[in-house]
């Protein structure tokens, strides 16, 4: 029995020494795993960690980039101004500070203005006390002292000190001197500095005082660095596109700073500032600082940066100007009583040329109101007929002829056209007499009415709302409508939050309101859409995105011209419109129509005007049936044989006239004059 335990034994040691090995081996083998890990996969985060133990970066921001019109006009530039930056290193105590505050009081000054009762009250604890402890036996209360003073905890210390700073009086800090004062305001902005964040601390500063400023930096101990602070000017006006440079918002400070920016840089916050923040921002100054024992010591190492790129737009100011004046001068004319809006663009490229608004405030003057191109959205009437018919021929609803007289819906006021005068029509004419009841027997069509001929007018029998074709023919409707850009988003190259995209009515309750859908009163669109829309028919059915942009270039040494093209933009087509050709040209010489002996704009086609070639489309959206006020609008695009030019105009809230014919007019001559297409 001894004899088998014992050959038990011997034979289990051989095992338990394999199994050992096998575990050494996989232990090695875990080992050499993670070290691999640790130099190939992590070993280049592990340098850089290593790295920043030995230093510390920082950045100041070099100017922006301006932005010049499509002939080189400068839209928006820079002020430069000879600055100064404090660097605050970690730990910095309120005595280096204040010495700092000293030694640059000798070469500049600062507005003492933005100096706080709080600033002096520290003032005064810091230099009218030798001993924090004197400072503490005369504002704290015994059992003060020893909860708060005499404890090593950062946080207690500092109740204490925030409680003898609140208890300084008025007669306290009255023993400051004038001349401490110019200490004082400096010191305030040094306190506004965030740790290795650069703070501008003066500007404006003269050669000599920079030049006195370099010769001690050494005794800044890398605190202090020159540099040039710029503040964006506006040589030719300030235009709402072009956006505004701002502080970070509080938001938005972690992505920024992700990206590389300091907590207190200027970013593009709007419009186009904001669309390109990419090019504009200039490329920083790094200042580097070396590290020991975790300090930072001695003065940065300089890396200089450079000024951002440069924009040219495809605004052409001397036509931007001229648009203003029109649509201001129109104000209190012929109708048009509180505000207008234009907008100009190429209909084959999508490239704006100009952007005009005006408005009344309350006091009656008259403002501009430019970005409601954009941010503002209104019933336009019958401008959009030409999308509902090509949207009726692309649901077969489209009448070859009808003759024009009114809709009847039972228990509903006829529905009827804004004359009894234009007789039989196919679609080309119903746009140049701008027939509602043609439109409304297209939308009629599309959900199932049945319309016949009643003794002077139509009898309509229409199906219930909540049925699926007429529900269909809503959304078809709708549909069509945004293949053009009305009521969607235009694809404009600013902020998207910044873009309206007008106001959908939903699903009519009233089977009778599809046809005042055909006619552009029940949506709400922006004149920016409706410019949109008339460049879709005007080029034959592709929606292209209208854009400020034409491109961007490398800044320049002398500045007097744009630097080399980085990037030049390029037409984006959003969608292509599924109508033929025979279909966009009854369309096409439908608007032309309208300018001539007839038409809802003949004073656009006739005598001297005849050479401008102007097709359009009227509109005329009923506000308020009690006051009769309107909003008249026009879709129009030039030469109608070979388009280079749409306008579109909106002119809300009028009693009478033609204020939106009159505002296009003005604008083809005023682009005539600039570009002489007519002499084409």
């Amino acid at each position: 029995m001894n004899k088998d335990i014992k050959k038990k034994k011997r034979n289990s040691i051989p095992f338990r020494l394999n199994a050992l090995f096998l575990a050494v081996f996989l232990a090695f083998s875990v080992l050499v795993l993670r070290l691999g890990v640790v130099q190939v996969i992590d070993g280049e985060d592990y340098a850089k960690a290593a790295n920043a133990k030995k230093k510390q970066t920082t950045q100041l921001a070099s100017p922006r980039g301006i932005i010049t019109d499509s002939t080189g006009k400068v839209l928006v530039g820079n002020k430069a101004e000879l600055a100064i930056a404090f660097i605050r290193k970690p730990n910095m105590q309120p005595d280096q500070i204040l010495s700092i505050a000293k030694k640059l009081s000798k070469i500049i000054f600062v507005d003492e203005k933005r100096v706080t009762f709080r600033d002096k009250a520290d003032y005064y604890l810091l230099t009218r006390f030798k001993k924090l402890d004197t400072a503490y036996k005369k504002y704290l209360k015994p059992s003060e002292i020893k909860q708060y003073s005499d404890s090593t905890d950062p946080k207690k210390q500092a109740i204490a000190y925030n409680l003898m700073a609140k208890r300084v009086t008025v007669d306290d800090v009255k023993s400051i001197k004038p001349e401490e004062m110019k200490v004082l305001a400096i010191k305030h902005e040094l306190d506004q500095a965030q740790e290795l964040t650069p703070h501008i601390v003066a500007k404006g500063l003269t050669e000599k005082q920079m030049a006195t400023i370099g010769e001690h930096l050494d005794e800044f101990d890398g605190t202090i660095e020159t540099t040039v602070d710029s503040t964006r000017t506006y040589p030719n006006g300030y235009a709402f596109y072009l956006g505004q440079v701002k502080d970070i918002p509080e938001e938005k400070i972690d992505g920024f700073e992700a990206k590389g920016y300091n907590r207190n840089d200027k970013v593009g916050v709007s419009y186009l500032e904001s669309q390109y923040e990419s090019y504009l921002r200039g490329l920083p100054t790094t200042l580097t600082f070396p590290m020991k024992n975790n300090k930072l010591v001695g003065a940065p190492k300089r890396e200089e940066g450079s000024r951002g790129d440069d924009l040219q737009l495809t605004i052409n100011m001397d036509l931007q100007k001229k648009v203003n004046s029109i649509v201001r001068n129109q104000l209190g004319k012929d109708g048009a009583r509180n505000e207008a809006y234009a907008v100009v663009m190429n209909p084959k490229t999508g490239a704006i040329l100009a952007l005009g608004g005006a408005k009344r405030d309350g006091s009656g003057k008259i403002v501009d109101a430019s970005s409601g191109t954009v941010g503002s959205q209104f019933q336009m009437g019958s401008a959009v007929k030409g999308a509902t018919v090509l949207t009726g021929y692309q649901h077969n609803a489209v009448p070859s002829s009808i003759y024009d007289m009114p809709i009847k819906i039972k228990g509903t006021n006829p529905f009827r056209s804004w004359t009894t005068s234009i007789g039989t029509i196919d679609a080309e004419h119903a746009l140049m007499k701008s027939s509602n009841v043609f439109m409304g027997t297209i939308a009629g069509n599309m959900a199932g009415f049945r319309i016949t001929p009643a003794g002077g007018q139509y009898s309509a029998r229409v199906p219930a709302v909540t049925e699926p074709r007429f529900r269909k023919a809503v959304e078809d409707l709708r549909q069509g409508y945004s293949e053009f850009g009305l009521g969607t988003r235009t694809g404009i190259d600013i902020p998207q939050s910044q873009e309206a995209t007008g106001y959908s009515g939903g699903m009519p309750d009233n089977s009778g309101v599809i046809m005042y859908f055909s006619i552009g009163q029940f949506d709400t669109y922006t004149p920016l859409q409706l410019g949109q829309y008339v460049s879709t028919i005007a080029n034959g059915g592709y929606r292209v995105a209208p854009h400020f942009l034409q491109s961007v270039h490398e800044p320049s040494q002398d500045g007097s011209k744009l630097g080399n093209t980085i990037y030049s933009y390029k037409t984006k087509v959003l969608n292509t419109i599924p109508n033929t050709k025979d279909q966009f040209d009854t369309v096409q010489h439908g608007f032309y129509l309208v300018t001539q002996p007839g038409g809802t704009a003949s004073m656009l086609g006739l005598g001297s005007n005849a050479k401008y070639k102007i097709a359009a489309k009227t509109g005329t959206a009923q506000v308020n049936t009690n006051t009769g006020l309107e909003n008249l609008t026009l879709a129009s695009y030039a030469p109608y044989n070979n388009p280079e030019v749409a306008v579109a105009v909106v002119v809300p809230n009028v009693y009478s006239g033609h204020p939106n014919s009159a505002i296009a007019l003005k604008i083809y001559q005023a682009y005539d004059d600039i570009y002489h297409y007519t002499n084409k």
